[in-house]
């Protein structure tokens, strides 16, 4: 990530990510992100590792969603979500780790979905200093 990315309540309605757009390898040029958007295609049919390491803030007693949306069909891919039962300054990380078809014919995107306001935080920071901690990504393994 470039920057925290806010969103308001989205009633449960999935939204992309923002600022997903520090590419690191894009082996086939088929991830595009920007301030407000995200989304990627796949060279070919199969079996991908999808990785999510989202560090998120909102209210306490909702139960934030992260995830691969198929755009094509309008459906999660994959996803997690947890229970958030912290203070709005305090941070939880969420982590994602599955292996799931994709299709060559189908576009993706990272979304986020919650039914309270919501912050994603691209450093961490503490007393032991600051680095990149929310990142996805995308791996063929068959």
């Amino acid at each position: 990530m470039s920057a925290d990315f806010s969103n308001g309540a989205t009633g449960g309605i999935p939204v992309v990510i923002g600022n997903l757009n520090n590419v690191i390898i894009d082996n086939y040029s088929a991830y595009t992100g920007t301030r407000m958007s995200n989304s990627f295609l796949v060279k070919s049919d199969g079996l991908y590792q999808i990785k999510m390491n989202i560090q998120i803030a909102t209210d306490r007693g909702t139960s934030p969603v992260i995830g691969v949306w198929d755009n094509t069909i309008g459906k999660w891919v994959a996803r997690v979500n947890d229970y958030f039962d912290l203070p709005w300054e305090e941070y939880h990380t969420y982590t994602l780790i599955a292996a799931v078809p994709l299709l060559a014919t189908h576009t993706y995107s990272f979304k986020a979905a919650n039914t309270s306001s919501f912050t994603i935080r691209h450093l961490s920071s503490g007393e032991t200093g600051s680095a990149p901690i929310s990142q996805v990504s995308v791996k063929r393994v068959r």
